[in-house]
């Protein structure tokens, strides 16, 4: 074999241990190095060849997964959808027990660390995190993740990302606007119990360059109860933070309260305003009822879902109801007046037919003055007793004719004209001083009978008034006291019964 044979061997073997060491040391589809620790060459780290990334690092106790959550903005909390959505950092920390490390690489940073690529993450085992009630988890992307891997000398592996989370929240709203709502953010296995993976974690909030929303925004340290999950007999370990949300109640304050509580206030005004003024004291009291039910479906339209009526929806219907009682009071007094009004009407009326029956009778009086039957009166000395008994006669007996009529009238008027002893109302022609008594004194009577009807109603209306003015005195003071008495119930049940509850 001769010298020149000697090194095309010797170069096909070269090329073959060059293509051996570069199938042990190369990239996979990831670009993580696979290597032993005999020919790591300037990698800071490899992974074995028999590195599996569906297994998790073995430890001598239970994996420690740290997590390390940046809030910079919570961007929106949704009463309608129950949802929140923070804007945050979230870092993830564990260690890779299987990394082969190479301490003397010059590509180590000066605090130990590495920056490597986001692409060696498909090949690397990650936790099976989730998010409790998360309904939606968005990478940030701009030209790739905005995400980062670091990897530490002592094998610790940080993963890094940058991202948008919508939880859900279970929110109750029934002291709306008056509530206080409590979201939690919990992370843990979603498969591996705390015997095998545990989590610590950390978290921080950009208060200042947070924007403004109808929440007052803080967040806690979660309660140790909250730090672990108990299902299906075993005991799952999770870590996060909780978010107190306590609702900016200024804007409803002003928007509602303060407006139907002075609508409830200026219906009070309608006690002094007089029953009589009826236009003006209805047209205030239909208006204010109006304009309260309008708001109230404008407030059921914009209030978040409760299981019943919310706070500032009771308040409202219970202002509608006062307004309602207090136009009730007046449809009372407007009753009294009707009736009293009624009662007035009958009495004209019973007067009318009095005063008719009156003329009537004087009617008839003055016809028996004016007749000229004298000779009867002189020839017939029946006494007003005959005259009468005759007259009964007569009716017993049938007397329908037109004659016997005209004598019957003509003995009735002898008889009260000549008299016989008995009261006699005029008599015949003589104009003596008796006629004259007689007259006057029914007049007199007369006039003394309508200044007594007339005193009568007047009493009467009087009293109705006095009733009416005691019924809105009364009112003036007994509906501020039910409505005072409904604001000290009301507030203190919705501000510190039902958080306590």
């Amino acid at each position: 074999m001769d010298r020149k044979e000697i090194n095309n061997i010797f170069n096909k073997f070269s090329g073959l241990c060059t293509l051996i060491c570069l199938l042990l040391v190369r990239p996979s589809t990831g670009g993580v190095p696979i290597c032993t620790a005999d020919n790591m060459g300037d990698n800071p780290f490899c992974f074995p060849p028999d590195y599996n990334k569906d297994l998790i690092p073995p430890v001598e106790d239970s994996l420690q997964v740290h997590v390390e959550t940046y809030i910079f903005e919570v961007s929106k909390i949704d009463d309608i959808s129950l949802t929140i959505t923070f804007e945050l950092y979230m870092d993830l920390m564990w260690e890779e027990s299987r990394i082969i490390i190479n301490e003397t690489s010059p590509s180590w940073g000066p605090a130990g660390t590495f920056m490597g690529s986001t692409n060696f993450v498909e090949q690397m085992w990650l936790p099976d995190i989730q998010i409790y009630k998360c309904k939606q988890f968005k990478k940030r992307q701009i030209v790739t993740d905005v995400a980062g891997l670091i990897i530490y000398k002592n094998r610790q592996v940080l993963y890094t990302v940058s991202t948008e989370v919508i939880l859900a929240c279970p929110m109750k709203f029934s002291a709306y606007p008056l509530d206080h709502q409590t979201c939690k953010f919990l992370v843990g296995s979603y498969i591996h119990d705390d015997s095998q993976m545990y989590f610590t974690g950390k978290y921080d909030h950009d208060i200042e360059n947070q924007r403004a929303q109808q929440y007052v925004i803080e967040c806690k340290e979660l309660d140790f109860n909250d730090t672990f999950l108990y299902h299906a007999n075993r005991t799952f370990s999770q870590t996060g933070f909780q978010v107190d949300l306590i609702r900016r109640r200024t804007p409803v304050l002003l928007q509602v309260y303060l407006t139907t509580g002075l609508f409830v206030v200026v219906s009070w005004i309608s006690f002094i305003v007089p029953p009589e003024v009826v236009p003006g004291r209805m047209a205030l009291l239909v208006t204010l009822f109006l304009v309260l039910v309008n708001i109230f479906n404008s407030v059921t339209a914009n209030a978040p879902k409760a299981e019943g009526l919310t706070a500032v929806e009771m308040w409202v219907v219970l202002c509608i109801i006062h307004v309602f009682a207090v136009l009730a009071e007046y449809a009372v007094i407007l009753k009294l007046i009707q009736n009293v009004k009624r009662k007035e009407s009958k009495e004209r009326r019973r007067e009318e037919r009095y005063a008719r029956a009156q003329m009537d009778q004087k009617d008839n009086i003055h016809l028996l003055n004016l007749h000229p039957d004298n000779q009867t009166n002189r020839s017939a000395p029946h006494t007003c007793a005959e005259n009468r008994r005759n007259s009964h006669g007569e009716e017993l007996a049938g007397n329908n004719g037109h004659a016997r009529s005209e004598n019957r009238f003509a003995r009735h008027a002898a008889c009260l004209v000549q008299g016989d002893g008995e009261t006699s109302l005029v008599n015949n022609g003589n104009k003596d001083g008796n006629h004259r008594s007689t007259v006057m004194g029914r007049g007199v009577t007369d006039a003394a009978t309508k200044v007594l009807r007339q005193l009568h109603k007047e009493t009467k209306n009087e009293r109705s008034k006095q009733v009416q003015e005691q019924i809105d005195r009364v009112a003036l003071y007994l509906f501020p006291i039910i409505f005072l008495m409904f604001n000290l119930i009301y507030w203190p049940y919705y501000l510190f019964f039902i958080d306590f509850a």
